[in-house]
């Protein structure tokens, strides 16, 4: 029986994106392995290896992480490896540069490189230059935007590719435009005003999400919105600083801080539009979700956010740093007779393309080839 290792930096990014493709390989005849932080995930489908890892690349920790996927590899000798994650990758790849390729094949999915346009010399070279050293053990790149795209092509082993796919897919199932009971029910539950213009930003709390921008362009856009309520769905290292801002400015009546929300969709069904913004991203999924039920969604303008948005089309978009530019869409948004509607129902729409039901065909496809290609070679 072939067997594949899917690794990632949490076993809460497995649930979320992952597990119609560890069916998908049940499903080939493999043997499915997760390498991930974290250990809860159904016996059924696959064979689970928690590794503890530090979001600091260059840890005494992470060191430990990367002898243990050696380990592993070396102990299983898996047939194909699919890598997700920075962080997981890159540690999973420099354990099987160390413990010997062999035959493995690798596919490494980018959910956004940390280097992109702009980010600066420093940054550009401690990431990418990983990148390039481990490039002889990736045989094939997924990617999930444009930039990304371009960026990954000679970072993969001679005769391999660049497949780029619409993300992993958002479940189409749980995200649709709330009717008005529906917004009216939710918002009772959130114990929110009916008259309330409510954002939300539905991001984990790092430096690289950026919420300190949003607080900051609260007072603004509350001088036009005077009724605004800004919703923030997750947890992350950065929540007690926002936090602190948050009341420093004095704004505790106008920003709730919900925390991780399972039941996203339901947060959504009491919002009116949806705000990133994020410095840097791969195709996020919150966009999607925000945009399949049918919110207006106001986001920086950087990689993953324009592969997502057509400004004044499908959403609209600001030049990041520029706090009174968001301010005013969302003030532009909320004064206009429409609210946005004709950019909600075109946003719908293109959202369909990022669902679950077109992303997957398109992932499998990939693993087919590979699979196909390289295991026939070995028969």
């Amino acid at each position: 029986m072939p067997r594949v290792l899917v690794c990632a930096s949490t076993v809460s990014h497995i649930q979320s994106f992952h597990l119609p493709y560890l069916r998908y390989f049940n499903e080939q005849g493999f043997e499915v392995h997760v390498a991930a932080q974290g250990d809860q995930l159904p016996k059924e489908l696959c064979i689970t290896h928690s590794i503890d890892m530090s979001k600091r690349f260059f840890s005494v920790n992470n060191l430990r992480a990367a002898n243990y996927f050696r380990r592993l590899i070396k102990t299983y000798r898996f047939d194909l490896i699919l890598t997700h994650t920075s962080l997981a990758a890159f540690l999973c790849r420099l354990a099987l540069l160390f413990a010997g390729k062999k035959d493995t094949m690798v596919i490494n999915t980018v959910h956004g490189y940390f280097f992109f346009k702009g980010c600066g010399f420093f940054k550009k070279a401690v990431y990418y230059l990983p990148e390039r050293f481990l490039a002889g053990v990736k045989d094939y790149i997924v990617t999930m935007n444009e930039e990304d795209t371009i960026a990954a092509r000679g970072l993969h082993r001679p005769g391999g590719a660049v497949f780029r796919v619409p993300g992993m897919g958002v479940d189409e199932s749980r995200f649709h435009p709330a009717s008005a009971q529906e917004k009216k029910q939710a918002r009772l539950n959130l114990s929110l005003p009916e008259d309330a213009f409510v954002l939300v930003y539905a991001a984990e709390f790092s430096g690289r999400k950026n919420h300190i921008e949003l607080i900051r362009a609260m007072p603004e856009i509350i001088k036009s919105v005077p009724k605004a309520v800004l919703l923030l769905c997750g947890t992350g290292l950065t929540q007690e600083k926002i936090k602190a801002e948050t009341a420093r400015l004095g704004l505790n009546t106008f920003v709730r801080f919900l925390g991780f929300c399972r039941d996203i969709e339901n947060i959504y069904k009491a919002c009116d539009m949806a705000v990133s913004v994020s410095q840097s991203e791969g195709l996020p999924f919150n966009i999607v979700e925000a945009q399949l039920c049918a919110l207006a969604v106001a986001a920086s303008s950087i990689r993953g956010h324009t592969d997502l948005i057509e400004h004044g089309e499908t959403g609209w978009l600001y030049p990041p740093g520029d706090r009174k530019a968001l301010a005013d869409i969302i003030a532009g948004v909320f004064k206009s007779e429409d609210k946005g509607d004709k950019q909600r129902k075109a946003a719908v729409e293109s959202a369909g393309h990022y669902t679950l039901k077109n992303a997957y065909p398109k992932n499998t496809a990939c693993y087919r080839h590979v699979i196909r290609n390289s295991f026939s070679e070995r028969n």
